[in-house]
């Protein structure tokens, strides 16, 4: 039985072990890989955007798209 305020999550197997790998390619737990994967993006990461180029928070992402390339995003 897992423990207390766990959550059981149904996925395919090859989803399963596909997550399992790439955790451990990184040195984490499922968990901890699984709680990377949800948090906010706009933690201070980083995108680039398709259009020009320009690197942008992901936070910002939509705006920089709707303000720099509004034709784009219609």
């Amino acid at each position: 039985m897992p423990e207390r305020g766990w959550y059981s999550l149904t996925v395919r197997k090859e989803t399963a072990e596909k997550v399992r790998e790439i955790a451990k390619n990184r040195d984490l737990t499922v968990d901890e890989f699984i709680n990377e994967l949800m948090r906010p993006a706009s933690k201070g990461f980083w995108s680039t955007c398709a259009v020009c180029g320009a690197r942008v928070k992901d936070g910002n992402l939509a705006r920089h798209m709707a303000k720099a390339h509004p034709k784009v995003i219609r």
